[in-house]
């Protein structure tokens, strides 16, 4: 039995009042207009599994107009077991539960079942500032290493206290004294995220360099570095992160704010050893992208023994014929789930059988069965 999901139940989320839909293994399709929610549907899917939004930061924008919670609830398989997941949310509350049983930590929730998403909006990996690329790093480090999650909220709450403390105190020579104490317990965490991100970074960059040479050209280099603390050495990082914090300690206390950590770092996308983000095409960071989020399923696959659902979210319209075939071509000649939105109906753009869905004002119509669309 596969990675996939069976069915989902969304009730007062986004555009849904109440709603409930199965899916079938291999693709399926969700179309409809613009608005009606079909990238709702698989944020629902995303949000059950990551146990957070690709969209937003807020979860109480998830929640339908005038309603005070959302419930989802999907029964998914993983292998040779059946899984229910189960997410309650109201601002101040939030339950994820495996099978019925509440999960304590996110940690304990997340990776059960896996899910890579991809949508347009993920352009912003490559074009917008540091925050993004972490963000998406750390997504998909959390659902290998659920741990992960456990030591960025511990290191969030380090420069809470210590930017708390930079900000009140103002007997310098506490000062001192109380951000020495900070600043060791920032090392501690620090380190080990910077460790997982730069391995990750390893992972992607070995993976994505083949993709992107397959769907682009040989003769372009696609290549990720992780870049922490000032330096593209991470080993480098590591040892001299006490001195760096030593060096910058009357700087934080001058601006009253935390400078340097792990929550400043980046990830370096480049073509051809220069910024992709300054110097390559929309065409090149549309396809660095794709790299990336395929580069995701392999990693997923190679840690778990089976691909993750991929959720596609109208990103044929975004990519040229080359590039979309390439992308259909690596979904049909697999065995792994894949949702995938669009606007128009195009079932000749894909080979193997589908299960269609049409969507409109938050209902999900099925149209089909899988098994009335051969090869």
């Amino acid at each position: 039995m596969k990675m996939e999901i069976k069915n989902l139940s969304l009730l007062n989320f986004r555009n849904y009042e109440k709603q409930r839909v199965s899916f079938e293994s291999g693709l399926n399709l969700l179309y409809g207009s613009n608005g009606q929610g079909k990238t709702n549907v698989l944020e629902a899917v995303y949000f059950l599994l990551t146990g957070k939004s690709y969209r937003v930061r807020q979860e109480k924008e998830l929640i339908l107009w005038d309603q005070k919670s959302f419930y989802l609830h999907a029964t998914c398989s993983v292998l040779d077991r059946i899984i229910s997941l189960e997410s309650y949310y109201e601002p101040g509350k939030k339950v994820m539960k495996v099978n019925q049983i509440a999960c304590k930590r996110l940690s304990d929730y997340v990776g059960i079942v896996n899910a890579v998403f991809f949508s347009p909006d993920d352009l912003s990996i490559i074009k917008k500032g540091p925050n993004e690329r972490r963000r998406f790093l750390d997504l998909l480090i959390s659902q290998i290493k659920p741990s992960h999650i456990s030591l960025l909220n511990s290191y969030l709450r380090i420069i809470k206290q210590k930017n708390n403390l930079l900000k009140n105190e103002k007997n310098i020579f506490l000062l001192k004294s109380q951000l020495e104490i900070w600043n060791q317990q920032l090392i501690d965490i620090g380190s080990k995220i910077i460790i997982n991100r730069a391995e990750f970074t390893e992972r992607l960059n070995n993976h994505s360099q083949k993709i992107f040479k397959d769907i682009f050209s040989p003769n372009y280099n696609l290549s990720l570095n992780y870049f922490s603390l000032g330096k593209k050495d991470v080993s480098q990082a590591l040892k001299v992160f006490p001195e760096i914090l030593e060096n910058k300690l009357l700087t934080e206390i001058e601006r009253r704010t935390v400078i340097i950590g792990p929550h400043r770092d980046d990830l370096l996308i480049d073509l051809n050893g220069k910024p992709a983000k300054m110097f390559a095409s929309q065409g090149q960071q549309r396809t660095m992208v794709l790299c990336l989020k395929l580069s995701e399923m392999e990693i997923i696959f190679n840690e778990k023994g089976d691909y993750p659902i991929l959720l596609l979210d109208d990103v044929l319209s975004e990519l040229d014929e080359y590039r979309r075939k390439f992308l259909i071509n690596y979904i049909d000649n697999s065995a792994r789930q894949t949702l995938i939105t669009m606007t128009d109906l195009e079932k000749s753009l894909f080979k193997k059988g589908k299960a269609i869905y049409q969507i409109i004002n938050g209902t999900i119509r099925r149209e089909n069965n899988v098994s009335s669309f051969g090869k």
